[in-house]
């Protein structure tokens, strides 16, 4: 990436990322040396090291250390982090698992003419357990729960279920810092997909993040997924690549 306007672009969006990640956890920080947020959940989205920075080497041995026993995804930023990123992540064995694109919310996209009342905001433990029961596919989510909480705890993280009688068919996620807002973890079932819930979900989603004042909203898309936000008004900025 040469022109400056689309780096500054993709840099403003990796910051929003950046900052509705550490703010939904009790255990995160952001620096020049790195970025990161840690839950301790047995779960590698809800344990991350979003930008490492400063002395490369120092820098990964430390937080490789503070994730030891707990699973985490390992961030680079394709447009703007340097080669030795992803050389030191292959020297230390973690493998590329997923790329996805970054986008940001340019809009006016696609609207919705009507609320959609199948959508609920999750307000307790059991509403979270069904939340965290779609997004993961785990056959428990009693690790889960606590982690997810640490967000709606501190103010940051709005959980959304989609229901039909009685069924819990799609869930997202919106998540709010100073610096932006980020939608999350947009999962329909695999049995109701192609009937457009994740869009209505997505639009519900954004409709609240900009109800918050945000004024940028960012995402990650699945390759698939990309087309789908494009008709809600994101465009791509940039790439994500998550190590293991």
């Amino acid at each position: 990436m040469t022109d400056p306007d689309e780096r500054r672009r993709c840099a403003d969006a990796v910051t929003t990322y950046i900052a509705t990640h550490v703010v939904r956890a009790r255990e995160s920080s952001s620096d020049e040396a790195a970025a990161w947020f840690r839950t301790a959940a047995p779960s590698d989205e809800l344990n991350a090291v979003l930008r490492l920075g400063g002395e490369l080497p120092l820098e990964f041995e430390r937080l490789r250390t503070l994730f030891d026993g707990v699973p985490a995804s390992w961030h680079c930023w394709r447009e703007l982090d340097p080669p030795e990123v992803r050389d030191l992540f292959a020297r230390n064995g973690l493998s590329l698992f997923e790329t996805e694109p970054l986008m940001v919310f340019v809009g006016p996209g696609e609207t919705a003419s009507t609320p959609e009342p199948r959508i609920e905001e999750v307000t307790d433990d059991t509403g979270l357990a069904q939340w965290a029961a779609l997004w993961s596919g785990a056959a428990t989510t009693d690790a889960l729960v606590p982690a997810l909480r640490q967000g709606m705890e501190l103010g940051s993280t709005c959980y959304l279920l989609w229901r039909e009688q009685g069924e819990v068919l799609a869930c997202a996620a919106v998540v709010t810092s100073d610096a932006g807002a980020s939608l999350e973890h947009i999962v329909t079932r695999a049995d109701h997909r192609g009937r457009g819930i994740g869009t209505v979900l997505t639009r519900r989603a954004l409709e609240l993040a900009l109800d918050f004042g945000s004024d940028r909203v960012v995402l990650t898309a699945s390759p698939d997924g990309e087309h789908i936000y494009r008709r809600l008004g994101f465009v791509t900025v940039g790439h994500v690549d998550r190590y293991a």
